[in-house]
């Protein structure tokens, strides 16, 4: 029972990982392509938002650089089965958006199967802390925004 939770866990952190790494990648690959429209000052925030999830749950894991680019094969080859599923106008919404969860839970899998258990542990507590302060500031007020820059 403990040992399935812990799998959960692992996989759920994995597939943080996995949705995480994505905002980069595709902002790397498009960053040649002039815009196609004029974007607002809250566009770029979102994958920097990504970004700083993906720091914190990478946190203290210290990957070697075997692991770093095994990362990346794996999410380059996970992002190219979902560009595809999304062009399949054969799939319907629902056959979409079972594949796009298939291959990104396999995506995590074979992410997680990367680490270590020290890492594997690692990200575990990083994951529970960021749930934990998440869990904390929905629970508090909403406070007044400051207008002033």
């Amino acid at each position: 029972m403990i040992r399935n939770s812990v799998t959960k866990q692992i996989a759920i952190a994995a597939g943080f990982l996995a949705l995480t790494f994505a905002p980069g990648m595709s902002r790397a690959q498009s960053s040649s392509q002039p815009p196609a429209q004029d974007q607002s000052q809250a566009t770029p925030a979102a994958p920097e938002r990504h970004e700083g999830r993906m720091h914190r749950a990478m946190q203290g894991l210290n990957l070697t650089d075997e692991q770093k680019t095994a990362m990346k094969k794996i999410h380059e080859s996970t992002k190219a089965q979902l560009d595809a599923v999304n062009k399949d106008e054969s799939l319907t919404a629902d056959q979409k958006a079972a594949k796009t969860h298939q291959l990104r839970h396999s995506g995590m899998m074979q992410m997680v199967k990367l680490l270590t258990p020290e890492q594997q542990q690692q990200m575990r507590a990083n994951v529970r802390a960021m749930r934990a302060a998440h869990r904390e500031k929905q629970q508090q007020p909403p406070q007044a925004q400051p207008q002033g820059n």
